[in-house]
């Protein structure tokens, strides 16, 4: 795909335009000329995006470094590869790699470092192969979308440049999944939330679920797969567990997609071993880029500490009367032990009840819904027979979509991170 001559994409250096590597249509009026003007070489941070996505968050991180809109421009890695000639453009570059193999991506890093500049990538690409690659091809660090400016301006302080030995890990996600009231679908919810968090859509991270109910947890029935003893002997002795223990005693469900299930037998104490679940995540944190816990309610009613160790929560809950006090009560008890956890309410269709509308139980919990998870019995159906989450089963009907929209509503930033993140991704499980 070739650019108009003399258009944003063209190449001032030689007049004529060359072919975009990087596919996505992008809004011309937004984006400066792919040009090298006197004051770029003064520039402490310079920007060169392709996509809608990289630009805001270009934007937002160029704003924040005090450059503004001077210091964003058209073309990607390659295009500031093709002006890195001699004197830096600036002296750090955030460029988004866009379609650009990986093999021209990194030629395209080595040469931008000749001139001395650091350069901080951004992508779609959520493989731990392109990580690596573009880490040792020099770039300061690699970011998968979604992504925040204070992420990326943090990467330029706090990590080693040229040093893929010291790239960090990617901030994992932990996310809790309780029902406000029974048969509402939570279980099933938070298993295809992981399955999608391990997919392809959000990035292939490294994902656990565990089974927090110790009574009558069903997700391994559900998966048609073997019980993890595993998990009662690292709820005995959360502090203990590491990589090792969590590789050697779960489930592996597909690739990065690994589970803790097991029920409490004869003489050992659920509710106490149910307590220890917040002392668990930190092990898991280390291991996994993503954790979904399928939480008992009456555990989280009981004892408000179980939701500590979480980033979000969401609650599912019915659309009826007693659903919406259950869950109020719920919320109440969490926000005055927990105030600052993001509480997701989602309505489950799949129990009608008294058929109160999305807007009436958002009044009624003074909250408002994430998501309306549809009632897709024909999907539902099929997943449980194939012992498979929905998201995989059906992945372009109407339940799968619910389920990432409600993804990307318990991992999008509200108020910019208290913590700079990582990296991009650890070790995947094998």
């Amino acid at each position: 795909m070739s650019a108009p001559r003399g258009g944003p994409f063209s190449d001032p250096l030689v007049g004529a335009p060359r072919r975009l590597t990087c596919l996505v249509p992008f809004p011309r009026s937004r984006m400066m000329p792919l040009s090298r003007d006197s004051l770029a070489d003064a520039l402490p941070w310079a920007a060169y995006v392709c996509t809608e996505t990289g630009a805001e968050v270009a934007r937002e991180a160029l704003d924040r470094a005090g450059v503004g809109d001077s210091g964003l421009r058209g073309g990607g890695l390659s295009g500031a590869a093709r002006l890195s000639t001699g004197t830096p453009i600036a002296r750090t570059l955030l460029a988004e790699i866009g379609n650009t193999p990986l093999d021209s991506a990194c030629e395209s890093i080595a040469e931008i470092r000749e001139t001395g500049a650091e350069v901080i990538v951004l992508g779609h690409q959520g493989d731990i192969a392109t990580y690596r690659a573009l880490r040792n091809a020099g770039a300061l660090d690699y970011f998968c979308f979604p992504v925040t400016a204070e992420e990326v301006l943090a990467a330029r302080t706090k990590v080693p440049a040229n040093d893929p030995g010291a790239a960090p890990a990617p901030q994992t996600r932990v996310i809790g999944v309780a029902g406000a009231t029974g048969g509402v679908g939570a279980s099933m919810l938070a298993r295809s939330l992981a399955a999608h968090a391990a997919g392809r859509r959000a990035g292939d991270l490294a994902t656990a679920l565990i089974d927090g109910d110790l009574r009558f947890g069903s997700q391994a029935i559900d998966m048609d797969c073997a019980e993890t003893p595993g998990l009662i002997e690292a709820l005995s002795a959360p502090e203990r567990v590491d990589e090792t223990f969590l590789l050697a005693t779960m489930t592996e469900l597909g690739a990065g997609f690994s589970l803790f299930s097991h029920l409490a037998g004869a003489g050992q104490d659920a509710s106490t071993l149910e307590a220890a679940l917040p002392r668990l995540v930190p092990g898991l944190r280390a291991s996994f880029d993503a954790v979904i816990l399928d939480l008992p309610r009456a555990a989280v009613l009981s004892d408000p500490r179980q939701v500590e160790a979480l980033d979000a929560l969401v609650l599912v809950l019915p659309g009826g009367y007693a659903g919406v006090n259950a869950a109020s009560r719920l919320m109440a008890r969490i926000k005055a032990h927990s105030p600052g956890l993001r509480l997701l309410p989602v309505l489950s269709d799949l129990r009608r009840d008294a058929g109160l509308t999305a807007r009436d139980i958002a009044r009624g919990i003074e909250t408002p819904l994430a998501v309306t998870l549809p009632r897709a019995d024909a999907a539902i159906r099929k997943a449980h027979r194939k012992a498979m989450p929905v998201v995989q089963t059906d992945p372009r009907g109407a339940y799968a979509r619910a389920v990432r929209t409600l993804w990307e509503a318990a991992v999008r930033s509200e108020t910019p991170a208290p913590k700079a993140r990582r990296g991009l991704f650890r070790r995947t499980a094998a």
